[in-house]
């Protein structure tokens, strides 16, 4: 094997050992937080339980205060946002957790520089977060005006424009911070 050939060889080496570790530490990451998500936590006054009830009522009101911009008779109340002809409650799955620990567990396993994963983690959720407002405020809207089109909009357009979005948010995400360096304009070229 010539020389160029083994350094060939190498990369690719290295580079499926990258994949590799990428995919088994997304694949683990995942899987433990699904877990706890998806694990049926008994009684009313568990940490757990109080943590996603909360969480829940905090996406029912930021989604019933936007929706009354435009509706001065919606209000939120617990876990339901209530309007005049049309009452959405919002539940477990309706948080859209399923593509934030996806994207999270991906940010995570992501080989980059801690300082930039962890911005990019965060600005990443915050929007999934608001897409995840958007979408809820949508189906209000379809659900009061359409009614018809709700269970669509609901069940097979929003789940996948979701998923759609969380491969692009964690795409753009993972490309700055993989940045090693920041465009600076002193390291800029002088034009002659």
């Amino acid at each position: 094997m010539t020389r160029g050939a083994r350094g060939t060889h190498r990369v690719r080496s290295e580079e499926a050992f990258v994949r590799t570790r990428f995919s088994v530490t997304f694949l683990a990451i995942a899987l433990v937080l699904l877990a706890l998500y998806y694990f049926p936590y008994k009684g009313d006054d568990g940490l757990a339980t109080r943590c996603f009830a909360q969480w829940l009522r905090g996406y029912t009101h930021v989604t019933g205060a936007v929706v009354s911009l435009f509706d001065r008779s919606v209000s939120a109340s617990g876990n339901s946002v209530v309007g005049h002809s049309f009452s959405m409650q919002v539940v477990k799955s309706c948080d859209a957790m399923e593509v934030n620990i996806l994207f999270l567990s991906a940010m995570m396993a992501f080989p980059a520089p801690w300082p930039r994963k962890v911005v990019a983690l965060g600005l990443g959720l915050l929007a999934l977060v608001a897409v995840n407002i958007l979408r809820l405020c949508s189906l209000f809207w379809i659900g009061s005006s359409f009614r018809a089109g709700f269970s669509f909009a609901h069940y097979d357009a929003w789940p996948l424009l979701l998923i759609a979005f969380a491969a692009a948010d964690f795409l753009i995400c993972a490309r700055w911070a993989s940045r090693t360096t920041l465009a600076h304009p002193s390291n800029a070229p002088h034009p002659s």
